[in-house]
């Protein structure tokens, strides 16, 4: 992985709002990446930004639920439907609910356009819009 696509990727997601997500998939076409170079990405490197913020199709952090808790109540992701257990599968795995917590893509796209400025252009890398 080079360090510019390294870079757009978390720059994409220190700009998803505090009390919001976007899921891998969101990331990866407003970078230009796949899903799984999101995953990777965070796996690896994310853990000097939000990536609590950051989940999968389902709205969950596979892996990570004993972690996620804190960042996840603090920032008001786990609602009343997550108090009912309509949220949790039976493993344990906290889940956010996308309809109401989604962050929208027009306002990522463009906190990621504004926060990528001084880097190098990448011609292989298209916006999301």
């Amino acid at each position: 992985m080079d360090d510019l696509r390294l870079e757009r990727i978390l720059r994409a997601v220190e700009g998803i709002p505090e009390g919001q997500v976007a899921t891998y998939g969101t990331i990866g076409k407003i970078v230009g990446e796949s899903p799984r170079v999101v995953g990777n990405v965070m796996a690896r490197w994310g853990s000097n930004v939000p990536w609590w913020r950051v989940v999968n199709a389902r709205g969950e952090i596979p892996g990570h639920h004993h972690r996620v808790r804190e960042h996840w109540e603090r920032e008001g992701l786990l609602g009343p439907a997550h108090e009912t257990g309509q949220e949790t599968p039976s493993d344990g795995t906290l889940r956010v609910r996308l309809s109401n917590v989604a962050a929208d893509v027009v306002i990522l796209t463009a906190n990621f356009e504004r926060a990528v400025e001084d880097l190098p252009s990448d011609a292989a890398s298209d916006s999301y819009s």
